[in-house]
């Protein structure tokens, strides 16, 4: 009788933890969906109100005539989707006089910059790397929400 009765302690314990560990994985994905959406909605709606391009190549363009003066020439590495198809990487290279920052070329003679541009609507709005645009990207694709140009951010209709 006594191991049989040991027996069964040592089943529930492993089912406690079976329980804790399988509530602990839905606790952390769940954590990361909400997270990913959160912040997807909060960037995208900090984006609002940012000047959007007609295509990456161009919001580029203007990066470029924004932050170098005396360019000379401008030559576009590539451009095209990153991991999302709503999320492209525009590098280019620049030979310009000077950055408008100051900083130099690193022992070149250009500089070799890149942006990310994010698909909103019908035109790209540039996103610095600093907030994440993969995560964006994701979050805009996966809960299909979309920058609108009124005063709140929608769910898309599936």
């Amino acid at each position: 009788m006594r191991g049989k009765l040991l027996l069964y302690e040592l089943s529930m314990s492993k089912r406690r933890k079976f329980l804790v560990i399988f509530a602990a994985i839905i606790f952390v994905v769940g954590a990361f969906f909400i997270a990913t959406w959160v912040y997807s909605t909060k960037q995208l709606q900090a984006l609002r109100g940012q000047e959007v391009y007609v295509t990456p190549e161009k919001g580029a363009q203007e990066l470029i005539a924004l932050y170098y003066s005396v360019v000379n020439k401008v030559e576009i590495v590539q451009a095209g989707r990153e991991i999302f198809e709503e999320l492209w990487f525009v590098e280019v290279r620049v030979w310009a006089a000077k950055r408008s920052d100051g900083k130099g070329f690193s022992n070149r003679d250009y500089d070799n910059p890149g942006w990310f541009f994010l698909h909103v609507q019908n035109a790209w709005v540039f996103v610095t790397e600093s907030k994440f645009p993969e995560i964006i990207a994701f979050g805009k694709g996966f809960y299909g929400l979309r920058y609108t140009d009124e005063t709140h951010l929608t769910l898309s209709q599936r």
